[in-house]
């Protein structure tokens, strides 16, 4: 085998903070999430409209302190759900994105591993890696930022991407080590193998999860009641009033659309772009342990 040492920083992707694929989508993200919030606040406000119409302000006025009581428990119950809710989905957002980050490392690995192997087993294990971060890149994100799934069979004769993950293993068992170091070297390129289809296979399902149905009708309903629980105060000033209701009806609104954004990591509005496979891609084209 040959003796050219690897760098193991060459497989090392520093991708800490989700970045997003161009500014179209993030762009149009935040267009929409304007156009929400403010018809929300729209609506907000004639509710609040509609109530002063029915019920005069010197009627509500009576019961402020009580309704004050009741509200301030609603308000810490949505508070704390809503809290949990954007906890939970950013920390599978954060998990969404290392997972991608740990996918495109195990694959330059086995790059770097296939450069020390005999050939013709190493120059064709640096094309399948090459031939997965394409496929990747090119055909799988786009289906999974429309939510659909990647294929798992080849079609036109274009390989998916686990039967490249099979064709890597296939060909990595086929060497045949004859050094303590070779064996070494053949048990690391197995160990990557396993963890780039472990990273496939949690990015897959992370592709595919999402907060309940049912999850996101308490959320909606709890900001509901929490913004219609303050049209039963009654105060003189009532442009005051307004101040507070579209205010409060905003940051529930934009809480929401934030949960919303990020509840799908590769087809929601805040979606994990392809960085750390084009990246790779570009290693593998400019690096001097490239044999193909």
């Amino acid at each position: 085998m040959q003796a050219s040492p690897v760098c193991p920083l060459d497989g090392v992707l520093s991708l800490r903070q989700p970045r997003y694929e161009g500014g179209g989508p993030l762009l149009l993200t935040v267009v929409y999430g304007v156009l929400v919030i403010g018809l929300i606040c729209l609506l907000a406000l004639a509710g609040l409209e509609l109530v002063q119409r029915l019920v005069p302000a010197g009627s509500r006025q009576q019961h402020n302190d009580v309704a004050g009581f009741i509200y301030a428990a609603l308000g810490v119950i949505y508070a704390v759900l809503l809290a949990l809710v954007v906890i939970a989905v950013w920390e599978g957002y954060r998990a969404a994105s290392e997972t991608v980050e740990q996918e495109a490392n195990a694959l330059a690995e086995i790059f770097w591993l296939a450069h020390r192997f005999p050939e013709p087993e190493g120059s064709h294990l640096q094309e399948l890696a090459r031939s997965y971060a394409e496929e990747v890149s090119h055909n799988e994100w786009p289906l999974m930022e429309q939510g659909q799934a990647p294929l798992m069979t080849q079609t036109q004769g274009i390989p998916a991407g686990w039967t490249l993950i099979d064709d890597i293993r296939a060909n990595l068992q086929e060497v045949e080590p004859r050094t303590p170091a070779d064996e070494q070297l053949y048990a690391e390129g197995l160990d990557q193998v396993q963890r780039l289809a472990d990273a496939r296979r949690m990015r897959l399902v992370a592709a595919e999860e999402g907060i309940p149905g049912v999850l996101w009708a308490v959320l909606i309903f709890g900001g509901m009641a929490a913004v219609g629980f303050t049209y039963l105060f009654g105060l003189e000033n009532t442009w005051a009033h307004r101040l507070m209701v579209v205010t409060l009806a905003a940051v529930i609104g934009l809480v929401l659309f934030t949960i919303g954004a990020i509840e799908h990591p590769f087809s929601g509005g805040a979606r994990i772009g392809t960085e750390a496979f084009n990246l790779v891609l570009e290693r593998f084209e400019t690096s001097k342990l490239s044999d193909i």
